[in-house]
């Protein structure tokens, strides 16, 4: 019987096969978690994208808040249903936010800024991931 077991101890055949059996569900493990890490990060990109469109729409001389919007909607690549992109303006003296309509000291108009957020389900359980752009129009 220990003439068996030796020779069974020293016998090396499927060794790679039972190594491989043992490491590639680590390995499946891994590249599922790479996949969904990579499609989080493209998502993520083209909401960023879709919101450079809107800002650029601005620096080039734009000053309708509902056509930023839809020219971001409609460069969203992959948007989801429940994707949305919306603007909102803000006037400030310096540092003190004030009404668009109101003077600054010295009889000069507020700075406008836009801001253009996007808010989408990118994660796969369904929590929503808000991306941002301040634009300054004025």
């Amino acid at each position: 019987m220990s003439t068996f077991l030796r020779a069974f101890h020293r016998d090396r055949r499927g060794v790679a096969a039972i190594e491989f059996a043992l490491i590639t569900p680590a390995i499946a493990l891994l590249a599922a978690a790479s996949f969904a890490v990579w499609q989080f990060a493209e998502g993520r990109q083209e909401m960023r994208s879709a919101l450079e469109v809107g800002a650029h729409y601005y620096m080039n001389g734009g000053s309708d808040d509902a056509v930023a919007a839809t020219l971001a909607r409609s460069n969203w690549r992959n948007r989801p249903e429940t994707g949305v992109i919306v603007t909102a303006r803000a006037c400030r003296c310096g540092e003190v936010v004030v009404a668009c309509a109101s003077l600054c000291p010295a009889s000069r108009p507020p700075a406008v800024y836009v801001t253009l957020s996007a808010t989408a389900p990118l994660h796969r359980d369904g929590r929503e991931v808000t991306d941002r752009t301040v634009v300054r129009v004025r």
